[in-house]
């Protein structure tokens, strides 16, 4: 039986229904992949591999059983065929495959020509001619013989669009999504898939990966471009009208909207891991309610959108702090990612105890912040912006008490929470990566580069950072007389690692005077060297005086190994007596001496750096250390056991948990990094327990509830920004229209991280789209005005590092006041130390950690996606006359409260008022109401007050003051500067317009006017005035 056969057989047993369906809806049959899988495997591998072949036998199959021209649509593919498009490849070509896409552009729906048919103007015979290129294609010759023009009779045609589809993903700056060029057909490109397929929808596409000849200079070239020729377009995200709510979801929606405290319920389903910012958490319930869009009857349309802009301090380490990772290694801030916003899946350890581990998830960069550096009595260090969280740990009348405490908040005597030990599960031997350099000229390695960081290599590597030295051509050591029974052992080593014997010398200095001092040299010493370019190469870093990366991710016996010959190069021990006893490694490199004293907690050993020695002094850490690390030589061997011996007597078993901080610095500004982790939101680093960013935790989350959500750097957008640009796609053959992020999210949520570095063009677009929710282009002949009915929520970080209540927040963050104007609330995520808050805050860690399930939250994301559609089916909502006459008699009062001062103080403004509505109308919208109510009226004004309270309070005038949070110069600041150029200006009338600074200065006192000299040099910033001569200013 023939394939037709065997198909039409399986489409009359399991899809006669469906077939007869769509022939009366005019529409195609969708079979499903795994019905044809159970019913004929080997066809169903033969869809996957030859997939052209057996659709047009479906198609066949499905003509003959319903006697007209149906298309067969294929869903559900295996697993094995679903494929991102960044790892499309040449294998694939001609397989039935499935991606999962945003589309970002799209033509025009186009008809083409599919068959043309020519009639011979000699033979009237007419000749079929399939079209498979953009170019028509004629027939060259008749069977009769005849060449030369035919005439084209009938053709055949059916409608294309051209998609261009992008991975979905996080944008991140610098990373360009993998993308591909689609071609729809026939009834995928109906009015209804039209819809479904415009740009900022996500789909999934069942198709045929093909090849698209490129053409240079019109003669082909051998390499291609690719398409996918879709077979099925199937839907990925659901639209909020489109969510399915069946009758037991509208039951639960109801009984949670008629429930008195469902405003708590949903504030605690926004980030629950995340404690305290009540305020700020009910704003963004709110955002996702949404208003109502009104349309006038002069067309004037006012957004229900609400935009809101959270900034606050980016909390951060520099990039050379030592972070624990899930299994033990140990690496550098900085080289866990290598771009802001960097998706990573890194286990770290959290120092919660034991061995508990959790996932970060995101890597941030922030450039030039100013630094805090604080010190601990054990010589830890920890540096990292002025608000970066430590936990603290006091005692509250004899209760432990942990909390967050931010570095510039910390005080010299404050105690860390540290960690007395790190677990490493690592077994494995690293690679070393080590190769032998390239070579035109001289004579070969002869040697060998060891592929494996074993026990051997760490040994050599510990020695020679100590007692070594690593130059171009040569790696040496040195042993000293009294230690020579190590020369042999070192030497066997080389040998062992490199197959090169190192050359040996002993030399007696020369005395010398140091300080004034003779200082005579009784001991000789042995120099070892290994001359060879490429081992010296390959252990180049050593140059650097920090233990190794390759140690520090390495396992326990290969980190003993390197302890073991580092201490035996630089190492020391001391028995002379109680308080007099300790292990020392000296160095005059304190980086190393902390690289090693966290590499030593992997064995429980506490130590301390004094000076420039690291110092362990405890008897159960000496015990540690002659267990699990010790000494090569015998003079050493033998002083450590005697210390040992003397060690049991005075070990203590309990660990020291927190240490003091004894000193505090400020640095200049440095890059500083750092970790989403979304659970714990905590790390180790240092060996001191820190905490990791918020904002960034707070815009993901809440972009995923939304369906067109989308979480985005403000310039890690695709090539359209945030708004839209027209491009020319050579697969397409024409101009495009490209959607930016604020399209894609029509309809959505866009939250944008980093908005204060938008590019200015994006700054610009984003007035309009704020506003009046369009976006409107006019290039390449293209004009269009896009929808952009966009929420947006906004991150910014202030330009001086951390962000100063007293200072506007124009001043601080890089974004034009015009634009800042546009958002309907803003508030500072800032951790001001409260204890009350701070107790609650430790516990509800304790919680989270003890009992995961307790911070769960109580309404899930997937419920609450259909809460908030169902929410939105509200598009008309009445204003009670007692809430209108709430929201008026606030606006008014707040409009006049200081209207008779000297400072002629507004305190709020129209767009405040709207905002006003807006938030009422998402507060009905909570309750299912029809009707806006004083309390939804009483909630609106509640988060306005908190808003501008938070960012609008003039500290000079006690004031709340619009212009303060707007325009970043508050009405008693712009009464100053009037007065300052009313005086130059009156002066100069008398002195010949050059005035003397101090006659400025003595006026502006006699008047009242403070700061006088701020002032003046503000003007003088501005260009108002100038600076003829020193000590004079004359006004432009």
């Amino acid at each position: 039986m023939d394939a037709v056969n065997r198909l039409e057989d399986f489409l009359r047993d399991k899809y006669y229904t469906e077939l007869a369906k769509s022939s009366m809806e005019e529409q195609a049959a969708v079979i499903d992949f795994s019905d044809l899988n159970r019913s004929d495997p080997l066809l169903a591998d033969q869809l996957l591999e030859m997939p052209e072949i057996i659709l047009k036998n479906l198609n066949e199959a499905a003509h003959n059983i319903l006697d007209e021209k149906t298309n067969v649509r294929i869903k559900n593919l295996p697993a094995s065929r679903e494929i991102r498009i960044r790892n499309l490849r040449s294998k694939h070509i001609g397989k039935l495959m499935q991606i999962d896409t945003i589309i970002r552009a799209a033509s025009e729906v186009k008809p083409q020509i599919y068959e043309a048919i020519y009639q011979c103007p000699t033979c009237s015979t007419n000749i079929v001619m399939p079209q498979e290129t953009n170019l028509l294609q004629k027939p060259w010759m008749c069977e009769c013989g005849y060449r030369g023009d035919f005439t084209l009779i009938e053709k055949k045609m059916y409608d294309i669009r051209w998609l261009v589809g992008v991975e979905p993903f996080e944008l991140t700056t610098g990373e360009r999504p993998g993308e591909i060029s689609i071609l729809l057909k026939e009834d995928l490109t109906t009015p209804r898939m039209q819809k479904k397929t415009d740009p900022g929808n996500k789909i999934k596409i069942v198709g045929i990966l093909k090849e698209l000849p490129k053409r240079i200079k019109g003669k082909l070239s051998t390499k291609m471009d690719t398409y996918i020729d879709a077979v099925n377009v199937l839907p990925s995200e659901i639209e909020f009208e489109e969510l399915d709510i069946s009758e037991e979801d509208e039951r639960r929606i109801k009984e949670f909207a008629s429930d008195p405290g469902i405003y708590e319920k949903l504030k605690e389903s926004i980030a629950p891991g995340i404690y305290g910012f009540d305020e700020i958490k009910e704003a963004l319930v709110f955002q996702l309610f949404g208003g109502i869009s009104h349309k006038l009857p002069d067309n004037t349309r006012i957004r229900g959108n609400i935009h809101i802009l959270i900034t606050g301090d980016p909390g951060c380490l520099v990039g050379d702090e030592r972070i624990v990772l899930g299994n033990g290694a140990i690496s550098k801030m900085q080289d866990i990612g290598k771009e802001h916003l960097q998706k990573i899946d890194v286990s770290i350890l959290t120092g919660e105890g034991g061995k508990k581990r959790d996932k970060a998830s995101v890597f941030h960069i922030y450039k030039n912040q100013p630094i805090l550096e604080v010190i601990t009595e054990s010589g830890k260090s920890i540096k990292g912006t002025y608000n970066h969280p430590l936990m603290c740990i006091s005692n509250d009348n004899g209760r432990l008490v942990r909390k967050w405490n931010r570095l510039d908040e910390m005080k010299i005597g404050d105690k860390l929470a540290v960690v007395t030990s790190i677990p490493c599960t690592i077994t494995k031997h690293l690679e070393t990566g080590f190769t032998s350099a390239a070579r035109k000229y001289g004579p070969k390695f002869k040697g060998k580069l060891p592929k494996y960081v074993d026990e051997n290599l760490a040994s050599l590597m510990g020695y020679v950072l100590g007692d070594g030295w690593v130059d171009k051509y040569e790696v040496g050591f040195v042993v000293a007389e009294p230690e020579i029974d190590i020369l042999d052992k070192l030497a066997n080593i080389s040998e062992t690692l490199f197959l090169i014997k190192p050359s040996i010398k002993t030399r007696k200095l020369k005395d010398s005077i140091t300080d004034g001092r003779p200082i005579k040299r009784k001991i000789p010493l042995v120099y070892a060297t290994i001359n060879s370019k490429d081992i010296a190469n390959s252990l180049n870093f050593l140059r650097t005086k920090r233990v190794p990366e390759l140690i520090l991710r390495s396992g326990n016996k290969v980190v003993s190994s390197f302890l073991r010959w580092l201490y035996e190069a630089d190492g020391s021990v001391f028995d002379k007596g109680r308080g007099n006893r300790s292990i020392n490694l000296k160095s005059s490199k304190i980086e190393l001496l902390r690289d090693v004293q966290i590499l030593l907690l992997r064995f429980a050993i506490h130590s301390r750096v004094v000076g420039d020695n690291l110092m362990i002094r405890r008897g159960e850490s000496m015990l540690k250390f002659a267990k699990h690390i010790g000494f090569v030589s015998e003079k050493k061997r033998t002083k450590l056991a005697q210390l040992a011996k003397s060690a049991e007597d005075f070990k203590r078993f309990k660990s020291q948990r927190t240490e003091k901080i004894v000193k505090i610095i400020k640095h200049p500004p440095e890059n500083v990094y750092d970790i989403e982790v979304p659970r714990s939101h905590r790390f180790i680093a240092n060996s001191v327990i820190s905490h990791n960013t918020g904002k960034s935790v707070l815009l993901k989350l809440v972009s995923s509830v939304v369906p067109r959500g989308r979480y985005v750097s403000g310039s890690g957008v695709t090539g359209a920004g945030l708004t839209a640009t027209v491009v020319k796609n050579e697969a397409i053959g024409s101009w495009v229209l490209e959607a930016g992020a604020l399209i894609l999210c029509n309809k959505g949520l866009i939250a944008i991280d980093e908005f204060d570095k938008m590019s200015r063009d994006d700054q610009i677009a984003m007035h309009e789209a704020t506003s009046i929710e369009t976006v409107s282009i006019a290039k390449a002949s293209i004009v269009a005005t896009l929808p952009a009915q966009t929420a947006v929520l906004a991150a910014a970080n202030p330009k001086f590092g951390r962000f100063d209540i007293a200072r506007s927040i124009i001043e601080q963050i890089d974004i034009p006041e015009t634009l800042l104007s546009r958002f309907d609330l803003k508030f500072a995520l800032m951790d001001k130390p409260d204890k009350t808050v701070d107790e609650k805050l430790a516990e509800h860690i304790i919680i989270s950690r003890r009992q995961p399930e307790r911070i769960e939250p109580i309404i899930s994301t997937g419920f609450l996606r259909k809460y908030i559609a169902y929410a939105k089916q509200i598009n008309s909502l009445e204003l009670t006359d007692e809430a209108a006459q709430l929201l008026k008699d606030f606006y008014v009062d707040m409009r006049n409260r200081y209207a008779t001062s000297e400072t002629s103080v507004v305190s709020i403004t129209l767009r405040q008022y709207e905002a006003l509505l807006r938030l009422a109308e998402a507060s009905a919208k909570i309750r299912l109401d029809n009707k806006i109510l004083i309390e939804d009226a009483n909630r609106a004004i509640k988060l306005m007050k908190f808003s501008l309270t938070q960012l609008g309070y003039d500290i000079e005038t006690g004031q709340i003051d619009i212009d303060k949070l707007e325009s970043g110069i508050t009405a008693s600041r712009r009464k100053k500067i009037s007065g300052i150029i009313n005086i130059i200006a009156t002066l100069g009338k008398e002195t010949g317009k050059e005035v003397a600074i101090e006659d400025v200065m003595a006026e502006a006192e006699s008047q009242g006017i403070t700061n006088a000299e701020d002032i003046i040099e503000e003007l003088k910033r501005q260009g108002t005035i100038f600076e003829p001569r020193a000590g004079f200013v004359r006004k432009l």
